[in-house]
């Protein structure tokens, strides 16, 4: 099921799960835990591979966007090929109003929230808010070139703003369930590797201690999350 045919939260869990949940196998070197994988290919090709064959066929692009939304570089692909299409347009001075409605909704979309948040969003939720140049404004979730292409097609807004401003309740649903999602998947993991588990393969030679050890320093790096999607169409 592709994300943008989503249209309820249960949807979007199945689809997580098809893609980002873990299955655990028993290989030569112990147990593995490895992703599912499903919607990230083209065939047997890693669809990042693939799509960037396309470089001179931006519709062929856009369409393979689409179909791996709502990951970051799917939108980023999917805004380089409305760029291309558009300025081609403009060019032979023909009308572009549709591609750049397209790439404008796809912004506004992308301005919701994080990734981890977005995909747990059925694409229906979209239909029930207001995301229409009017409403949400340019400035805020496009580059300065798609802004000055939007204000020379429709008129100025009351405001520049982003979905997460507007409609924070949508995404506030959405990430409850994204973290009751990932609680019920890691307890399942676990589950999983204690079931698969053998006591016979305990390495039981290998001298002990009563002393516990001592827990290697970790460095941990904290990234600024929240408001990337915001900026992805920015670059």
């Amino acid at each position: 099921m592709l994300w943008t045919e989503t249209k309820t939260g249960e949807d979007c869990e199945k689809r997580h799960l098809a893609m980002w949940g873990s299955v655990v196998e028993r290989t030569d070197d112990g147990l593995v835990s490895r992703p599912c994988g499903e919607g990230l290919y083209e065939g047997d090709e890693f669809w990042a591979a693939s799509i960037a064959r396309l470089k001179d066929d931006p519709l062929a692009r856009l369409q393979m966007a689409l179909r791996h939304l709502p990951l970051p570089a799917a939108f980023r692909e999917a805004a380089i090929a409305l760029r291309a299409m558009i300025r081609a347009k403009r060019k032979a001075k023909l009308p572009f109003e549709d591609e750049l409605g397209q790439l404008h909704r796809l912004a506004a979309m992308a301005s919701l929230a994080p990734y981890d948040t977005l995909e747990m969003t059925p694409a229906t939720d979209f239909e029930r808010i207001d995301l229409r140049p009017e409403t949400i404004g340019w400035n805020e979730i496009v580059s300065f070139t798609d802004a000055k292409w939007m204000a020379e097609v429709w008129p100025e807004p009351a405001q520049h703003t982003t979905a997460s401003m507007l409609y924070p309740e949508v995404a506030k649903a959405s990430a409850a369930r994204y973290n009751k999602m990932r609680a019920e998947m890691r307890q399942r993991i676990a589950q999983s590797f204690l079931d698969n588990f053998d006591e016979d393969e305990i390495d039981d030679t290998q001298p002990t201690s009563s002393e516990p050890a001592k827990p290697s320093p970790v460095t941990t790096k904290l990234s600024r999350r929240t408001g990337i999607f915001a900026r992805l169409f920015r670059w």
